[in-house]
């Protein structure tokens, strides 16, 4: 939903942009650079994102790693716990 969205969003602005081009040409200039920087920032926008999702995915899969470590401790804790109960 999101990827057609954006979709939508640029097919928008490039029709806006088309007929802003065509109706006033003394204003192409002005249009030019508002769609070359609405692109620049899309781009931008998107290498921030990727970049973030792959930081925040190594940090979860560290997290993981040492959630099993402390899984096997805690297990190993119980059940030495419980065979002394058992001995008992």
């Amino acid at each position: 939903m999101n990827a057609f969205f954006k979709v939508v969003v640029w097919f928008a602005a490039a029709f806006v942009g088309f007929f802003l081009w065509n109706a006033t040409p003394d204003f192409r200039p002005l249009v030019a650079w508002a769609l070359a920087t609405a692109f620049l920032a899309y781009v931008l926008s998107t290498i921030v994102e990727v970049t973030v999702k792959r930081l925040i995915w190594d940090e979860l899969l560290e997290l993981r790693g040492r959630l099993e470590v402390l899984d096997r401790k805690v297990t190993a804790i119980l059940k030495e716990a419980l065979e002394q109960r058992h001995l008992r």
